[in-house]
């Protein structure tokens, strides 16, 4: 921070942070919105009784989820009279977070940005790009690897005892999304590491003595967080995760001998 930037009450930190938040709060319910009533693709000519299907990007994402997902034979039911419509604003506003996540990382930065000093100004960026990089491949390997592995696994479990292929619309949809979001969070893992042996509250050797114990609890709270009852999203994301953070390791050691 300056020393001529003049410093702030607590009632001024306060009201500035409202400010920031309700900016935050408006671009939410805009792009959450957007996601819900935009039409994508919308033909009017076609729309009629037999085929009243309006289109949306949240109704599409619903679509793409079920077509990426779930082989042919398998059925989706709801269970309840407003499970359609629960997923339906589930999922409109994760896709609205999605939109608005650059809002929301520049108000919160312009929030913290006057207590910041320039060398710690300077280190955000890498810190931003890092965690981005980072939670898309989570949600990447999420995606394409372990979603359909859980999911084959799951349906392949039923079919030698002859059971129905039908399952909760709702569940389907919250294992989906909650799997998702365990692959992105726990792959930015290494990023808190680093920041911790920079900050001088964790030191290098003292994770490499202890990597065994340090793993086993990172399965842990992946088994304990993640929705998927089997051990595919341990299995398939905590290889990945410990290639990842050895990496972080040689990093946060080269913070250390710079520091030294």
């Amino acid at each position: 921070m300056s020393t001529d930037e003049k410093e702030l009450t607590f009632w001024e930190h306060l009201t500035e942070l409202l400010y920031r938040l309700r900016t935050i709060f408006y671009s939410l319910i805009v792009c959450t919105l957007i996601v819900m009533v935009f039409p994508v693709g919308f033909d009017l000519a076609n729309f009629s009784s037999s085929n009243p299907w309006y289109p949306t990007i949240a109704s599409l994402a619903i679509k793409r989820i079920e077509e990426d997902f779930l082989p042919p034979g398998v059925e989706l039911i709801p269970i309840s009279w407003f499970a359609p419509l629960e997923v339906y604003i589930y999922v409109s506003g994760i896709l609205g977070v999605a939109m608005s996540s650059p809002v929301i990382a520049y108000e919160l930065y312009k929030f913290i940005n006057p207590a910041l000093h320039d060398h710690e100004r300077r280190a955000i960026t890498p810190f931003l790009v890092a965690f981005t990089a980072l939670f898309i491949l989570g949600f990447f390997l999420g995606y394409v690897l372990i979603i359909p592995a859980t999911i084959r696994l799951l349906l392949l479990s039923a079919e030698p005892f002859g059971l129905s292929l039908r399952y909760d619309f709702a569940q389907f949809f919250s294992l989906v999304a909650g799997s998702l979001f365990v692959c992105g969070f726990v792959m930015t893992f290494p990023i808190y590491l680093v920041l911790a042996v920079r900050a001088g509250i964790l030191k290098t050797e003292q994770f490499r003595k202890n990597r065994k114990y340090i793993y086993g609890a990172i399965l842990i709270a992946i088994a304990i967080l993640d929705p998927d009852p089997s051990l595919v999203t341990e299995t398939f994301l905590g290889i990945p995760l410990i290639i990842v953070v050895e990496v972080a390791i040689q990093v946060a050691r080269r913070f250390e001998k710079s520091s030294e």
